[in-house]
């Protein structure tokens, strides 16, 4: 089981023993068969998609900081499920004015809350797109690097085929997922892949995926549903995994039926989330709040 002392300290490590650091999405296409999946082993491989945005000339008032206007291709962002802005590993929540909303009588109305309501790592924007947000607790303002996700909603890890395993990425910064699989695949197999900081979920299984998990780390993603969310018809299975820091719940299930043994879950509010007739079977985890 992975046991380690924080994301921090595993990411330097695998930056340090990296071969290959991509800016760019991984699409896999090419699979295998029952009897003989195909490999793709990153070596070692980081995705990291963030764009760094620190020496940007924010408006500074004490722990709130403001951009000076919007950044190019990066306009409000309405979802509430991901988070649109990291300060170094830790995912700042999009915050709306839910009351605000409501009372303005205009169906579909977005109003973002203000900069001065914001709590510890909640993000909004204001009218011309400009980015506010408040540090988050253990980050001191100026200390820590500031990431926007790429423009749009890619992942960095997508899988679009069947019988396939991978294993050894760390995937970061996506907008979207980590690691991210849609429609009819089987034999899909994850071994050593840590998703960290990703905008949504680190990894996440849908339609009628079927996907086994072994050995993986899934910390300090945004989605307000879990660290890893997966739905539809989808059944998987997370072995020797370890998830922590995520906004959400460690996992989140809404799909068809799924397996959780042998995890550690520590620094989640909630370990399993199941929504629907999600089964889930859990034996020998390890929860700590």
């Amino acid at each position: 089981m992975l046991c380690r002392a924080s994301a921090i300290v595993l990411l330097l490590v695998t930056t340090a023993f990296s071969q290959e650091i991509r800016r760019t999405p991984l699409i896999l296409k090419d699979g295998g068969t029952a009897e003989n999946p195909a490999v793709f082993d990153g070596k070692g491989m980081i995705i990291d998609l963030g764009i760094d945005v620190t020496s940007h000339d924010w408006v500074k008032s004490g722990d709130v900081w403001t951009s000076r206007g919007p950044f190019a291709d990066h306009p409000p962002v309405a979802d509430t499920q991901r988070a649109a802005l990291f300060i170094k590993e830790v995912p700042v929540r999009i915050t709306r004015d839910r009351a605000a909303e409501q009372k303005s009588g205009e169906k579909g109305k977005v109003i973002y809350a203000a900069a001065e309501t914001l709590k510890p790592g909640e993000m909004g924007f204001k009218d011309d797109g400009s980015i506010c947000f408040r540090w988050p607790e253990g980050k001191t303002p100026g200390s820590a690097k500031i990431f926007l996700p790429p423009a749009g909603l890619a992942s960095c890890v997508a899988i679009a085929c069947s019988y396939l395993t991978v294993r050894n990425i760390t995937a970061l910064h996506a907008a979207n997922d980590g690691f991210n699989i849609h429609g009819a695949r089987v034999g899909i197999r994850l071994e050593n892949v840590k998703a960290f900081s990703n905008g949504d979920e680190g990894i996440s299984a849908h339609e009628t995926v079927q996907m086994d998990v072994f050995d993986s780390e899934i910390a300090w993603n945004g989605s307000s549903a879990g660290g890893v969310a997966d739905v539809g018809d989808s059944i998987t299975t997370y072995t020797n995994c370890e998830l922590h820091h995520n906004l959400g719940a460690a996992f989140f299930f809404d799909g068809k039926q799924h397996r959780v043994t042998n995890c550690r879950i520590h620094h989640q509010s909630q370990d399993i989330v199941t929504r629907g007739d999600a089964v889930v079977e859990q034996s020998g985890n390890v929860w700590l709040k």
